[in-house]
């Protein structure tokens, strides 16, 4: 929950939610070293990121029971201003107890970011959505 209430308390921080075939997903996205940090995140990612890193956490409720899901597997890819893109699945990690995903991506370029992310649960056709993220420098 460090990373959430980092998420909650700082400038930087950003949060989007969407609810999607009966999911809530949040999106959450706050500096690489913040996220380090954290219990439950600290030891999933490298101690050095790249430069210009963003940790994007992705978790994954219920709509109706708000029950916390850890079983779907989820992948981002992030287009940068530029047309870049980067896609990675994400891993599977926990924030107080709470199962999340994670992994960092890196925002090299000031401007408009696009998330994608793509939720793969098991016996169940994959279903996604998509973010639009202001990045400053």
């Amino acid at each position: 929950m460090v990373v959430v209430a980092a998420l909650a308390s700082m400038h930087a921080a950003a949060q989007y939610s969407r609810t999607l075939d009966g999911v809530v997903v949040n999106l959450g996205i706050v500096p690489a070293e913040v996220a380090l940090r954290a219990d439950g995140h600290r030891d999933a990612h490298p101690p050095n990121p790249p430069s210009g890193s963003q940790h994007l956490l992705v978790t994954l409720d219920e709509e109706k029971t708000h029950r916390r899901l850890a079983e779907p597997e989820v992948a981002v890819e992030v287009t940068d201003p530029r047309g870049s893109i980067e896609k990675k699945s994400l891993l599977h990690t926990q924030g107080g107890g709470y199962p999340d995903y994670s992994e960092l991506f890196t925002f090299s370029w000031p401007g408009s970011y696009s998330i994608r992310v793509v939720i793969s649960r098991p016996g169940e056709k994959p279903v996604e959505t998509q973010f639009t993220v202001h990045h400053s420098i």
